[in-house]
């Protein structure tokens, strides 16, 4: 069935479509990253949900936990399939931790840069980025 539209109208059409459906690709799925000293570190989904709820704050072998959280689309998942919690629900979580002295509230960066560099630079530090933005700067761990 051909669309009642002048071919130059189809091809532009076409193009919108592939531009949207590339655009929709471009957001890589998160992953766990964290400071080069965290190698030797067993980091499963368990551990990864507890230290990013403030459970676990020391690491066996890498002193304390530096928790670093990116903004945007890109925590939502995070969020959702770590610690089944919304990125506001997360937030309002480390409020209450921190009110009541139960934790150090995670850092939160808005550009995947500043995370990245923060990870590098912060012995213990770990968080989550979209997999494009890794870089051989950090480690990338298994844990989800």
């Amino acid at each position: 069935m051909d669309l009642f539209l002048p071919a130059p109208l189809r091809r532009c059409a076409a193009l919108l479509l592939l531009f949207f459906c590339l655009a929709g690709l471009a957001h890589a799925a998160p992953v766990v990253v964290g400071h080069k000293n965290l190698a030797g570190e067993k980091i499963d989904a368990p551990t990864l949900k507890a230290v990013f709820l403030g459970k676990k704050t020391a690491w066996d072998h890498a002193g304390r936990v530096v928790l670093a959280v990116l903004k945007g689309d890109t925590a939502d998942a995070f969020l959702k399939a770590t610690v089944e919690m919304s990125a506001s629900q997360f937030a309002n979580h480390w409020r209450r931790l921190a009110m009541t002295g139960g934790g150090t509230s995670p850092r939160f960066f808005d550009k995947p840069d500043d995370l990245r560099r923060f990870v590098a630079e912060t012995p213990g530090a770990i968080g989550f980025l979209d997999a494009a933005s890794v870089d051989d700067s950090i480690l990338t761990l298994n844990g989800t």
